[in-house]
């Protein structure tokens, strides 16, 4: 039998997630003053989802996190 392993990057984000994505990337794009549709947005956003998706599922905590890296 194949056995397969499911990693949690692999496991689709549901409108919930996405709700969430959302709130978080608008408040770090306004904090920094950044056009929330632009390509630092996007690059913010990316870092979001991955952290979301290695475990990080608080808004006040992906909030943090992302500031940090800014």
């Amino acid at each position: 039998m194949l056995e397969t392993s499911i990693h949690p990057q692999d496991l689709p984000l549901f409108s919930d997630d996405l709700d969430l994505l959302e709130k978080v990337l608008g408040a770090v794009c306004l904090d920094r003053g950044i056009d929330d549709r632009g390509p630092e947005a996007e690059r913010i956003g990316a870092l979001i989802i991955q952290l979301y998706r290695q475990g990080v599922k608080e808004d006040a905590k992906l909030l943090a996190l992302a500031r940090a890296y800014l």
